[in-house]
């Protein structure tokens, strides 16, 4: 046991030598008496004597004990494993205090944000001692330390400390931890004073299950003090809102929100949607520690860029900053197809003739909203004819010279999707020289080869979906019924590449070839159907044309990131060509004033080869920022919370010191449960005091009857 004022110990053993010094110097004197009769004079002096003795001997115990006690309750005695990392401690020290500043410590606990007492405690370790030098690094997306070096300037550290606030970001530990250590490195060889790290955190198990002390200098007292509640609070969260465009043409947009429950019971909340003047309104029952997603499509007014936001209505939880997410969808007018084939338009039926159908059906074209398709001739296929096109599609091209092959290749950097239907051997070279031409920036994830010579024409199905992809996931629980049966027939066979991304084919064979394959190459997209559908019958299913137009409306959204940009991380977001040059654009965000030239508040925009790229090394603030020219609206991206900041589950004790302490002497102590366990015993002893003086005066009031 240990003592918080040692030195009200020593006060309190020279105050107890009072009542023992007044009981000494207040005894009573003999006096002298004149009597005639002193026998029962002196029996009667005898039982006095002994009364007021034992009286005398219990207040003096009584009031010795209360002072002692009373001294030890103001020593404030200290039980249990004690601090590595306190101002106790004698000799040289470099102190560093990590304060960790993301989302998740705005989560109230009765009122309280975790914050509020991390500030607390941190300003405890920015006490003047001699000898001791020390910096504050505020962690968050990056490490902010106060100063490059330790200091001496405890009053700049606290004024600091006074400022920080939670950010809208995750805790980057691994930095974190980097930064501390070049600042606990010794200056020099000579440089022999203690180092010492103390960091306070809710400790997340999100953000801190994979930290890694090991690389901190040797010796380092590593101290842990946690400002999470010892249950963690509850919370409600959207953890994911997202928009797409359905298909390549008409103004629907698909929502899915996904919402956290992190409570120890199911809860019910509403989720409230609007999206372009468009509003949407949900009930969804979660149950206790999951997720559940709501989904539907609604319909937009107009084409174009669209913003929104989706709220949980009337939630009361921990962290109320994660019941909003923005959103943001881009609807495209109907696109222009360039359609390359050696088969002419009045070959029917023909695979080309089911593709133009299936690019362009009767539907739209009664409807008014079909989009423009022109056919070309491979050997006419230059600048002029293709550039205007947002979608190219090659079926049975024959052998493509290498001219149109590095046009193509060019197209693709800047914006355009192509779409290939490999269907006869020549399609194979085709292939592997777009491959060769876009270099690293085309990689397709398997090799197409021709079928072996002599192998007779045989029919393939279906092996393998990724049904969880965005083409087929529209499908939803209808995709099995609508690929059983499909036979294909033509088309190539295929190897993968180690080194290529496997995710990028969405479909493959049972024997193994890839039926259908999605890469990006910078701007663009190249997508591959292996088959042709002049020997299939995929053309007459239901799944032929929805398919098509979702494959066409992927492609060209490919551009639009679905998933939003998070706060206090680098953003990177290529503009589509159509957006102009970087000197004529602005970056805004519609409620807030602070814009500069060009945007430079929120990044910066760049010419590049493929177009305008958008470079911000860590936004501030979650919301929907805007890329405009002049008033129009060219691009749009939206900035939000890291999903892993909902979750306020933080790791035990016995892991950070044990599993994560990479073999280290780690105190560790709770700010909420620990340090109140531990200093509860001086309460005891004022209540002994307490108990001490009122026993006093009970013998005094008992003596005298």
């Amino acid at each position: 046991m240990t003592f918080l004022h040692p030195w009200a110990l020593a006060m309190g053993v020279a105050a107890a030598a009072l009542p023992v010094a007044i009981h000494l110097l207040t005894r009573p004197r003999p006096v002298r008496m004149p009597l005639s009769t002193l026998r029962f004079v002196r029996a009667a002096l005898r039982q006095q004597q002994a009364r007021h003795r034992l009286r005398d001997l219990i207040v003096l115990a009584l009031r010795t004990a209360a002072i002692l006690a009373l001294a030890v309750a103001v020593a404030r005695p200290q039980y249990g494993e004690q601090p590595l990392v306190s101002d106790q401690q004698p000799g040289d020290a470099v102190r560093v205090v990590l304060l960790d500043v993301s989302q998740s410590l705005a989560a109230t606990d009765h009122g309280i944000a975790a914050i509020e007492r991390a500030r607390t405690r941190a300003a405890r370790h920015f006490r003047y001692r001699p000898g001791l030098r020390a910096n504050l690094v505020v962690a968050g997306a990056r490490p902010r330390p106060i100063f490059e070096q330790v200091s001496t300037n405890f009053e700049a550290l606290r004024a600091e400390l006074a400022r920080c606030q939670v950010l809208p970001e995750r805790v980057d530990v691994a930095a974190a931890l980097e930064e501390v250590r070049r600042l606990l490195a010794p200056a020099s060889a000579e440089d022999r004073a203690r180092r010492e790290l103390v960091v306070i955190s809710d400790f997340q198990r999100g953000n801190w299950a994979k930290a890694d002390f090991a690389p901190l200098p040797e010796g380092t007292q590593l101290q842990l003090e946690s400002v999470a509640p010892a249950t963690p609070p509850p919370n409600l969260a959207i953890v994911r809102a997202e928009a797409h465009a359905s298909g390549s043409r008409g103004r629907a947009a698909r929502l899915e929100i996904e919402v956290g429950n992190y409570s120890p019971t199911a809860r019910t909340a509403t989720v409230e949607v609007t999206l372009g003047g468009a509003t949407w309104r949900r009930e969804v029952t979660c149950a206790a520690h999951r997720t559940a997603v709501v989904a539907e499509e609604i319909e937009l007014s107009q084409p174009g860029w669209q913003c929104g936001s989706a709220v949980l209505a009337g939630v009361e939880d921990a962290l109320a900053a994660d019941n909003l997410r923005p959103l943001v969808v881009r609807l495209r007018p109907p696109p222009a197809f360039v359609l390359i084939t050696r088969q002419p338009g009045s070959q029917r039926p023909s695979a080309s003739h089911y593709l133009e159908c299936a690019l362009v059906p009767d539907a739209a074209r009664a409807a008014g909203t079909a989009p423009r398709l022109a056919r070309v001739d491979p050997a006419q296929a230059d600048q002029a004819a293709l550039t205007p096109a947002d979608v190219i599609v090659l079926d049975h091209p024959g052998k493509l010279a290498d001219e149109t092959i590095k046009l193509l290749v060019d197209l693709l950097r800047r914006g355009r999707a192509v779409v290939y239907v490999a269907a006869e051997p020549a399609d194979a070279v085709n292939l592997k020289s777009l491959a060769n031409a876009g270099g690293s920036t085309l990689r397709m994830a398997v090799e197409f080869a021709p079928p072996p010579l002599g192998q007779a024409p045989r029919e393939r199905f279906l092996g393998f979906v990724a049904r969880r992809h965005a083409v087929f996931g529209v499908f939803g629980d209808q995709l099995d019924a609508l690929t059983t049966g499909l036979r294909f027939g033509g088309g190539l066979t295929s190897r993968g590449r180690d080194e290529a991304v496997r995710d990028d084919v969405l479909a493959s064979y049972a024997d193994g070839s890839a039926c259908l394959l999605l890469t990006d190459s910078e701007a663009g997209t190249l997508a591959v159907l292996n088959a042709d559908l002049g020997r299939t019958n995929l053309v007459k299913s239901p799944l032929f044309v929805p398919l098509l137009d979702e494959l066409v409306g992927r492609m060209l959204n490919r551009r639009q990131s679905s998933r939003a940009a998070f706060c206090g991380e680098p953003l990177v977001a290529r503009l589509p060509v159509e957006a102009g040059a970087a000197g004529e654009l602005r970056i805004t965000r519609p409620d807030a004033d602070d814009v500069g030239e060009r945007g430079e508040a929120f990044g910066r925009l760049m010419d590049e080869a493929s177009g305008v790229v958008w470079q911000w090394p860590a936004p501030t603030r979650p919301g929907v920022y805007q890329v405009r020219r002049d008033r129009e609206v060219v691009f749009a991206e939206s900035v939000t919370l890291p999903p892993e900041e909902s979750d306020l589950e933080n790791l035990p004790a016995e892991v950070l010191t044990r599993r994560l302490a990479a073999g280290r002497s780690v105190y560790y102590q709770s700010a909420t449960e620990d340090a109140s366990r531990r200093d509860t015993v001086w309460k005891w002893f004022a209540l002994i005091c307490s108990l001490c003086l009122l026993g006093e005066v009970a013998a005094l009031l008992g003596f005298r009857s």
